[in-house]
């Protein structure tokens, strides 16, 4: 009888993120933000104020000035200044997370990119391509309509594509700018959220199957859908731009799936919440983060970590989750399972399950 051979395990060779050029503290945000609202309701300033106030983020970091964010653009404009960060960001958080994987352009197989924030074809990761040099045989994917969910999701497909392949190597960059997606005449509570939330980051993320130092291994991975949530969490593309749909029901949706889902994929790995010794969590908000964090106590576990970030940077969409994982692998953590999870449209949680190696990375 002929045994087959498992299939080759996916490993974590660096992590990388990068930041757009301009910062602005929660100072001047407030300033801009009420300036922006000062012909609006008395009663709907108040509590967009306090929306703002009570989000969580100090500070977050852009391609664009304050008056820019907050200045009426055609969606030409807006796209055109997307295609152009977006390739060169990209490239550059690419160039470095290779770099710090010991790995050369034209040793990778497959590239995958996330970006819910903007629209061009071809896609960013051809430009990013061409620039490095890499491979005619390149295969890449472009994950453009996964939301927040895509940080967790394109670690799924690249692990999941590299199963095939003995010493294969996949690149991750996550390319989110979504103050480049304001809707300045938009004064919905969705819209005002969305803005008190969404900041802009760039993510990297090196995996292969090929014997490598290695920061953590890719153990499993699962998906949860539920059912009838569609219509919860969204974009939608109109004339004026990216129109957030965002629910309040979201943040119950979460929690009342938050155990089932995460059993789903622990459980078959012999595992528990309790088991988990490191919680990589997308923040969609700190409501969200509340009601995890009221799951996970009672198993020993936390959101610090996402809670950082959040403050930090905010929520940067389908990067945040790469900016919280690369925190944990350079804060020398001890080795251990890890949950890794992200919340996006459809609904759905997915989520990645990884071994954490007693490696050090550098500072």
């Amino acid at each position: 009888m002929i045994a087959l051979r498992p299939p080759p395990v996916s490993r974590i060779l660096s992590t990388r993120t990068l930041l757009p050029p301009v910062y602005h503290d929660a100072e001047a945000v407030e300033q801009a933000f009420m300036a922006w609202l000062g012909g609006q309701d008395h009663g709907l300033r108040v509590r967009a104020r306090r929306i703002l106030r009570n989000a969580g983020v100090d500070g977050r970091h852009s391609f664009l000035e304050l008056r820019e964010i907050f200045a009426p653009r055609s969606l030409d404009e807006s796209m055109a200044a997307y295609r152009d960060h977006a390739v060169e960001l990209g490239t550059r958080a690419l160039a470095e997370g290779l770099e710090e994987a010991g790995v050369a352009p034209d040793e990778v197989d497959i590239l995958v990119t996330t970006s819910c924030t903007g629209y061009m074809i071809p896609s960013a990761d051809a430009y990013m391509a061409e620039r490095l040099g890499m491979r005619q045989d390149l295969l890449r994917l472009p994950v453009t309509e996964m939301g927040c969910a895509a940080g967790a999701s394109a670690l799924m497909y690249a692990a999941r594509m590299l199963r095939g392949m003995d010493e294969g190597i996949a690149a991750i960059v996550n390319i989110e700018f979504p103050t480049n997606t304001m809707r300045i005449r938009d004064f919905s509570l969705e819209n005002i959220i969305a803005t008190a939330l969404f900041s802009d980051g760039i993510g990297c993320t090196v995996i292969g199957t090929a014997d490598r130092p290695a920061l953590a291994t890719v153990r499993d991975w699962r998906t949860h859908q539920v059912r009838r949530t569609t219509g919860i969490l969204g974009y939608h593309l109109t004339d004026h731009g990216f129109r957030m749909n965002l629910d309040e029901s979201l943040p119950e949706v979460i929690a009342s799936h938050f155990g089932s889902a995460a059993d789903a994929l622990l459980v078959p790995n012999g595992l528990s919440l309790r088991d988990v010794a490191h919680f990589v969590i997308h923040p969609g908000g700190v409501r969200i983060l509340e009601r995890i964090d009221e799951i996970l106590s009672p198993h020993g576990g936390s959101v610090a970590r996402s809670r950082e970030v959040m403050r930090r940077y905010g929520n940067m969409s389908s990067s945040t989750v790469t900016f919280i994982l690369d925190r944990l692998l350079r804060d020398h953590p001890a080795p251990g399972p890890a949950l890794l999870a992200s919340f996006g449209p459809g609904f759905g949680a997915h989520q990645v399950l990884l071994d954490v190696h007693a490696a050090e990375v550098p500072a």
